[in-house]
């Protein structure tokens, strides 16, 4: 009987680590929670236009031209953007469906994007352009630091 109690079973191993998995599993949960209640939520990815662009930016000059985008993008565009889609959820409900009113709504919300991406780049050049040899010389060794790294890739589960 002494020999018994020295050996352990096989499943209890088998418990121990489904069980250190899923603490681990608990605790990283925990984190994301309380990381994103501080304020520190992912951002965004950017549109892949400019997404090279902005990884190879410093972590100020992203925050710079971010604040930028903001004050150009405001509180009133906003809501024209939210009552846009509120417009295409009527519109989608709507019985008879008309895909040409949808059609027409979804142009003015493109236009309005395509405007906001000119503004972004505009702001971007302009930062660029203030930059001195020596920046822009390290920006461009970032940016093929970036282009060598590739776009960055979402793991599949």
């Amino acid at each position: 009987m002494s020999e018994q109690m020295k050996t352990p079973r096989k499943w209890t191993k088998v418990l121990l680590i489904v069980s250190l998995a899923l603490n681990a599993c608990f605790i990283g949960l925990i984190i994301g929670v309380k990381l994103t209640q501080d304020g520190m939520r992912p951002q965004r990815a950017p549109s892949a236009q400019g997404s090279l662009y902005l990884r190879a930016l410093s972590h100020e000059d992203r925050r710079a031209l971010g604040k930028s985008m903001r004050s150009y993008h405001t509180r009133e565009m906003r809501q024209m953007d939210r009552a846009g889609y509120e417009n295409a959820l009527v519109l989608l409900r709507a019985t008879p469906f008309d895909p040409e009113a949808l059609e027409n709504l979804m142009e003015d919300q493109t236009e309005a994007s395509e405007e906001r991406l000119e503004y972004a780049r505009e702001a971007l050049i302009a930062h660029l352009a203030a930059m001195s040899d020596a920046e822009r010389a390290d920006f461009a060794d970032a940016l093929e630091h970036a282009l060598k790294r590739g776009p960055k890739r979402k793991t599949q589960p």
